[in-house]
């Protein structure tokens, strides 16, 4: 059995024989990280909602809890990489490439968006750049990791409906 599928023994509470799944703490921690990452993400490509100042700063702040979430990832890298080179499925190919395809493509965006930023950035006094080259290369690449973004949680679509159903069993008992 591995840690994400770990059984509770019954607490005092619970008549005896019933037994709830536990959601080990790391395993909250990367549900609730990668869900405020996709919120995150979804109000910063609202452009017209959000406005260009409230933008730059929230994709200013993606950056950081982006490297904090490939962090917390890394042994799912190193582990599927070096299945790649021996036993691999397709769907593990699949995913490592829309996965290392969409860190480039994110990487590139948000380098492009601090490159062009005309608020947040430069309110941090720094100067910027406002060459079309790299204002096109944010759009470009801002639109490729939306289709990359979609790609992801569908690849992840099980996990994701399975901690959340467990999550919700546990704070509804």
């Amino acid at each position: 059995m591995n840690a994400s599928e770990a059984v509770s023994v019954s607490s005092p509470s619970e008549p005896i024989g019933a037994r709830t799944r536990q959601v080990p703490g790391r395993t909250r921690l990367d549900f609730w990280l990668d869900s405020a990452l996709l919120v995150a993400f979804i109000v910063d490509y609202s452009f017209q909602f959000t406005g260009l100042t409230v933008h730059e700063w929230i994709g200013l702040g993606l950056a950081p809890v982006l490297l904090v979430h490939i962090t917390l990832h890394w042994d799912w890298v190193a582990r599927t990489t070096r299945r790649l080179f021996g036993r691999r499925t397709g769907r593990e190919v699949i995913r490592w490439g829309v996965d290392l395809a969409l860190v480039l493509a994110m990487v590139l965006c948000i380098a492009s968006g601090l490159l062009i930023s005309r608020h947040a950035v430069p309110a941090l006094g720094f100067s910027t750049n406002t060459d079309s080259f790299w204002t096109g290369l944010h759009t470009t690449t801002a639109d490729f990791t939306v289709v990359l973004v979609g790609l992801h949680v569908a690849l992840s679509w099980r996990w994701i409906v399975s901690v959340g159903r467990r999550l919700v069993a546990r704070s509804a008992s």
